[in-house]
């Protein structure tokens, strides 16, 4: 498709405030959706699943309670030294109570996450164009099978609704009926689970629609340029800009907004 360069330097607008934020959203939802895919997905790309990133995530998780504990006794020390009150025992019951599941999720997680990685590698290689390596893996057929109100839901909706919505169930019953910290983890990465994949579809939602107008750009240029006709009969395309009075100066000028990338055969 020939590039539209009038298109490029007055209709593609970059909110470059927005990208960032969507590019660091979904950056930072790597892990919180690594937590949660494993348990539900399968065969993902070789690049797109690391088992060195799930391992920094695991002893994060595992340290995390260990660091509560520390914090305890720092709090316990100034209690001590400053006379409020007697020091107390470690309530080591109390803590198994909140945290025991939180370490069998860890050890759910670490299962998954070397079952996934055990895919990979039986996996045909990627430098042989059998396995795209960014591979979001394959939705458990349940999701995809689930109905609402009878009929069954796109992926879009699967993977922004119906997935996340599973887990956050799933962390709200934990959290706020059992009192389980774990469960507010899974709430939360179930929550960020979600808008990541909003953000990932408003991307391809946007370069979608951008091809698409440079389309009806490049086909409606010369009726908008060169004949001068209203938007209303252009599809919406306007030009902005003074035209030459002459219209064949315009056809001339015309044949420049456009340009072919190159494109070269590797034998």
């Amino acid at each position: 498709m020939p590039k539209n360069l009038y298109y490029q330097a007055m209709f593609r607008r970059r909110n470059l405030l927005k990208e960032w934020i969507l590019a660091s959203f979904m950056e930072i939802s790597s892990i919180p959706r690594l937590l949660l895919e494993v348990f539900v997905r399968r065969n993902f790309g070789e690049r797109y699943f690391s088992i060195f990133i799930a391992t920094c995530a695991t002893i994060l998780l595992a340290a995390y309670p260990i660091l509560m504990y520390r914090l305890y006794f720092v709090f316990a020390y100034y209690e001590i030294f400053h006379g409020i009150e007697r020091w107390t025992p470690f309530p080591i019951a109390d803590f198994l109570k909140d945290y025991l599941t939180w370490y069998m999720f860890i050890g759910g997680f670490v299962y998954m996450c070397v079952k996934r990685n055990d895919e990979i590698k039986r996996q045909p290689s990627v430098f042989d164009f059998a396995k795209f390596s960014l591979s979001t893996g394959e939705i458990h057929p349940a999701f995809l099978d689930f109905k609402i109100r009878g009929a069954k839901q796109d992926i879009r909706t699967v993977e922004t609704l119906i997935e996340p919505g599973f887990f956050l169930v799933i962390g709200l019953l934990l959290w706020l009926l059992l009192d389980q910290s774990v469960g507010a983890l899974i709430a939360i990465c179930s929550i960020i689970y979600s808008g990541s994949y909003m953000a990932a579809y408003y991307v391809g939602d946007h370069f979608v629609m951008d091809k698409i107008d440079q389309m009806i750009c490049n086909e409606e240029m010369v009726a908008a340029f060169v004949e001068g006709k209203e938007a209303s009969e252009t599809r919406g395309m306007h030009f902005y800009g003074r035209r030459p009075a002459n219209p064949d100066h315009r056809r001339e000028v015309v044949g420049s907004f456009t340009e072919f990338e190159e494109v070269f055969d590797v034998d």
